[in-house]
């Protein structure tokens, strides 16, 4: 017997002789109604499973390969979350495969694979061809059922990386701090509460009723104003000890607390560099970089490359580059001039391409985060390091810089003053 939409397109009731098993009903009415074998091969993707009963038993996939039994059995089409005992809920496309498989004394009965031939042998082989058979239908069921799970449920692939990119640097940033694109610089729970985050591949649960459930918020305004206070016009006081770096505060000496090894500089610490005769450092010109004035405007999608160096050690690499920010940093919780200032960011991505030609030429990679609040007459210096290994001599390595997102009302400039090996 077919319940629900099943029952509605292919006839509630079907009668069949000599049934063996459950498998064999589910074999015969795919044979008899392919589309029907075809509903069942994709109902998972609309979030429906079955459940098979009989005797008011639901079965599962190790029971379609007993013996049918006496009494009608009925196939009932499930919706996802309605309830029920999950390990009973069988999937279509499962369902189906299970149907189709030789039976076995392992994972789905005590049937000998090899048939009545096998019995009629002497005792030993007839042990022997059981057992064979046996581990062929379990071995069968597995591969079939494991890749029916993954069909259900894919789980992404980690990229692999190229021989040039073996063990380089990869690493992606928070991004900005606090829902307000980094009002305060610390994460707030006041608009959305806790998100339920799952990741790719995972089993997503469909919930019946009322829930009380976090989320995730797309896209939010804020407009505020001060009117207790007419001298107030930023929430916290401006200066170098407010920059965050992938949601934390830089040393003077390198760590990795940020995620990539990263430090704070002061001024000196970067002009007092030339470009070298051995290419293996280059100072960037004054004029190039993001922001008014410069080659590149300071917006979402620009990108710059910074000329090359040459490596320097065969099979093992690194070097550090030195970033400045100067015109502030600062955006704001309102409309206007007057509107109170809160932090700025810009999140940037950082790529080390080397000169051979490939499919993947980038060795190195990494996304940041600096998020504070400066005024238009400071600014603020640190270092990055990215590392890499097994790469040929005495070939190039360009450095890009990428602008993924921006916020800030300042006319912030945000440079690379030097890049190579031996600075920071």
């Amino acid at each position: 017997m077919l319940a629900g939409e099943l029952g509605e397109k292919y006839g509630t009731h079907h009668e069949y002789y000599n049934l063996r098993t459950p498998a064999d009903a589910i074999k015969l009415l795919c044979l008899n109604h392919p589309r029907l074998q075809k509903d069942l091969m994709t109902a998972h993707q609309n979030g429906v499973g079955y459940k098979l009963i009989q005797s008011g038993a639901a079965m599962g996939y190790d029971e379609l390969h007993l013996p049918f039994g006496s009494r009608p059995m009925m196939l009932v089409p499930v919706i996802s979350g309605s309830g029920g005992s999950a390990t009973q809920i069988l999937v279509g496309v499962g369902l189906v495969a299970a149907s189709f498989l030789l039976p076995g004394a392992g994972l789905f009965g005590a049937t000998s694979a090899f048939g009545v031939g096998a019995l009629t042998t002497a005792a030993g082989t007839a042990t022997l061809a059981t057992t064979i058979g046996t581990g062929l239908s379990a071995i069968g069921a597995s591969l079939i059922l494991g890749g029916v799970a993954n069909m259900i449920s894919p789980q992404p692939e980690v990229p692999k990386l190229g021989s040039r990119r073996m063990d380089g640097t990869s690493f992606r940033g928070p991004g900005p701090q606090g829902v307000t694109r980094g009002a305060s610089g610390q994460q707030s729970y006041a608009y959305t509460g806790p998100a339920n985050t799952v990741g790719n591949g995972s089993t997503i649960p469909v919930v019946y009723g009322r829930a009380m459930l976090g989320g995730h918020m797309l896209s939010v305004g804020i407009e505020a104003t001060d009117v207790s206070d007419p001298i107030a016009t930023a929430i916290k006081a401006p200066g170098r000890e407010t920059i965050l770096i992938n949601g934390s505060e830089v040393e003077r000496e390198f760590n990795e607390e940020s995620g990539i090894a990263t430090k704070r500089l002061d001024s000196r610490d970067v002009f007092k560099y030339k470009t070298t005769i051995n290419n293996r450092r280059r100072v960037i010109p004054s004029g190039d970089g993001f922001g008014p004035g410069l080659s590149r405007n300071l917006e979402e999608n620009s990108e710059q490359r910074f000329g090359d160096i040459d490596t320097k050690v065969k099979y093992e690499d690194e070097f550090d580059v030195l970033f400045g920010i100067d015109g502030g940093l600062y955006g704001r919780a309102g409309k206007g001039e007057n509107a109170t200032k809160i932090d700025g960011f810009i999140q940037y991505r950082i790529e080390v391409i080397h000169s051979l030609s490939g499919s993947n030429p980038t060795v190195a990679v990494a996304e940041n985060t600096i998020q504070g609040y400066l005024e238009r007459s400071q600014e603020y210096y640190w270092a990055q390091r990215l590392k890499w290994t097994r790469l040929e001599d005495n070939k190039e390595l360009t450095l890009r810089i990428t602008i993924m997102d921006v916020d800030t009302d300042a006319p912030t400039k945000f440079r690379v003053h030097v890049f190579g090996y031996d600075l920071a």
